[in-house]
């Protein structure tokens, strides 16, 4: 005999939602602007992150590091825009987010399909949201 399995997610607040698509907007908005400090605010002292470039980066001093020589280096003339495709919560104080990211809001506008896929994994500490984890997916 099997069991139906249980419906684990519930949906977040208008607040909530507002705040993880803020943290999402500055992460853009760090990308956009070559800001490695804004890119990383949100990220929590142990989070993990999958970079886009296919590597896993532990801790907010080398996910730091590694904003920095990406925005310095390889991803120094990029752009993106996000959107945040879902937001839901999965315990008290635990959220996850979906993110389609272009290289131009006219490519999203435009309808063309996202270039990268993401989630993100939140935690509400002392009354805020944070990045605890987050992997980027290229879209082949």
């Amino acid at each position: 005999m099997t069991e139906a399995p249980p419906q684990l997610t519930q949906p977040l607040d208008a607040d909530d939602v507002t705040a993880l698509r803020r943290i999402v907007q500055d992460v853009e908005d760090g990308f956009n602007t070559n800001e490695p400090a804004l890119l990383s605010v949100h990220i929590a002292e142990d989070a993990v992150i999958g970079t886009a470039g296919g590597a896993w980066v532990t801790g907010r001093a080398a996910i730091d590091e590694a904003n920095r020589a990406g925005l310095a280096g390889f991803l120094r003339d990029a752009t993106a825009h996000y959107e945040v495709s879902g937001a839901v919560a999965v315990a008290p104080d635990v959220a996850v987010a979906q993110k389609r990211a272009w290289s131009t809001r006219a490519a999203a506008e435009a309808g063309e399909p996202p270039e990268m896929l993401a989630l993100y994994v939140f935690v509400r500490r002392d009354g805020r949201w944070w990045i605890v984890r987050r992997q980027n997916t290229l879209v082949p």
